[in-house]
């Protein structure tokens, strides 16, 4: 990254083009899926093949690993979203999202604990899955077009996507209700989307030829677009969020440093909370001088044991506090 240097050679395994592209947590694999209907998991340092993963019978457009990495989800044009063991290469749940040759599945993307899994597709409808167990959780029509970019937000209350039809929406994850979306916005179909890791932002690579950033606070756009020669098919971001990758359809890759842009969201986003904070009542406009307030809470701890504790706060001319605590 520092010298834009290619590492090694290319990893050559796939009969066609790949597809979709992701990096296990710990750095360590990377896994691939592509036109010949195969899923492939490379070892990083040696840049071998781990396994071959053979199931799918159309093109897997995307690949994603749990949190934990234990796991990989693929989706592909056969209508279905395989879940895999990374260990053993085997196939531990198999969600069957469209009928074949309906529609297909476009992405997939985990929760931040990897219970639950979400899928987009072709159709313009969203499904959240339990993972284990295959249970279908929600189902909704999201978009009137091909679903090019699902994530969730970092407390995975919300799902955003972005859409051929040139729109990302925010959505309740439990309910599937729209929350919000994002305008004025691309003017041409979205290709990718991607979020930072610590859920602030998120970013969107558009046929228009632009790359736009977009506040998951107050959903609107941080900064100018960032422009390119070409249409932009692929966008992905670094762990620390400072710098964006973005991929142009003529076969161009481009690195940009978005630090002073964040810099400059994250002063506005902090002179808005305590623009916030300002204009609340202070405590004593607001609660009587008498005013008691009394918390229980039980717990269970790791060794069996429930505990309860009991915590009283008195607002008078200061605050003061007491807890007990009971076994």
């Amino acid at each position: 990254m520092q010298k834009g240097t290619l590492l090694g050679k290319p990893l050559q395994g796939h009969q066609g083009g790949v597809l979709s592209v992701a990096v296990s947590p710990d750095d360590k694999r990377i896994a691939s899926g592509g036109e010949d209907n195969t899923v492939i998991i490379w070892d990083v340092e040696s840049k071998q093949v781990v396994f071959k993963l053979v199931k799918h019978t159309a093109w897997v457009n995307c690949v994603c690993f749990s949190p934990d990495g234990k796991s990989l989800a693929s989706g592909s044009d056969d209508g279905t979203a395989l879940i895999w063991d990374t260990e053993t290469g085997t196939v531990l749940t198999t969600l069957v999202v469209e009928d074949i040759g309906n529609s297909a599945v476009l992405r997939v993307a985990f929760t931040q604990y990897g219970l639950k899994l979400a899928s987009a597709t072709s159709n313009g409808i969203i499904r959240v899955f339990r993972t284990y167990t295959a249970e279908l959780l929600l189902e909704f029509r999201a978009h009137e077009n091909w679903v090019w970019g699902i994530v969730w937000s970092s407390d995975d209350q919300q799902l955003i996507s972005a859409s051929w039809d040139t729109t990302v929406k925010f959505w309740n994850s439990s309910t599937g209700r729209q929350i919000a979306q994002l305008h004025p916005g691309h003017t041409d179909w979205i290709h990718s989307l991607a979020i930072a890791s610590d859920g602030s932002f998120i970013a969107t690579a558009s046929r228009d030829k632009t790359v736009r950033l977009w506040s998951t606070e107050t959903y609107q756009q941080i900064g100018q677009p960032l422009e390119h020669s070409n249409i932009v098919v692929c966008v992905a971001m670094s762990t620390n969020g400072a710098l964006l990758a973005s991929g142009t359809v003529d076969g161009k890759l481009y690195l940009w440093s978005i630090r002073n842009t964040l810099q400059w969201l994250d002063e506005q986003e902090g002179y808005k909370k305590e623009l916030k904070v300002e204009q609340q009542p202070r405590i004593n406009e607001i609660v009587s001088p008498q005013l008691l307030l009394l918390f229980h809470h039980i717990s269970l701890t790791t060794g069996g044991v429930f505990r309860t504790f009991k915590c009283s706060m008195s607002v008078h001319s200061q605050l003061a506090s007491r807890c007990e605590t009971y076994r």
